[in-house]
């Protein structure tokens, strides 16, 4: 349970790998649950029932949200930048989310490109090599993984 706390973390850093990984795990569990929930959907007849699922799916989506931002303020911290940028990513995918429903397409795919860009410079770009103000570096026998 520990592991799973950690997750909601926003101390210490976190290496590329693990930031890569952890997200994907996240995305695989929501998608598991979000696919049961669904399932049963099918089988719910009561309209109560229909509603406490959908509740549920709803749940599931925003602790997936919170989890990865979390992680995404973890993983700032390892090349010494301020958790604070996280709001801004989060912001630019609302904007990116906004566009696509309005049906905007040239402005979904320029925004969504630059989602892209900075989820993927978020990922590739090295940690800093000794400790920083968030911490040692991760998975050093010093410091916290």
């Amino acid at each position: 349970m520990g592991t799973m706390l950690k997750t909601f973390s926003l101390q210490a850093r976190l290496g590329r790998l693990r930031y890569f990984l952890f997200n994907v795990a996240i995305v695989a569990i929501a998608a598991v649950v979000v696919s049961a929930l669904t399932r049963l959907m099918a089988l719910v007849g009561d309209r109560q029932a229909l509603s406490m699922i959908h509740g549920m799916v709803a749940l599931t989506y925003v602790l997936a949200i919170i989890a990865s931002l979390c992680l995404m303020v973890r993983r700032l911290h390892d090349f010494d930048q301020s958790g604070w940028w996280t709001p801004s990513v989060f912001l630019l995918h609302l904007v990116q989310g906004y566009f696509g429903a309005v049906d905007s397409l040239i402005a979904a795919i320029l925004t969504g490109i630059l989602v892209l860009a900075v989820h993927v410079a978020i990922i590739v770009t090295p940690g800093s090599k000794n400790s920083n103000r968030f911490g040692e570096v991760p998975g050093s026998a010093a410091g916290p993984v």
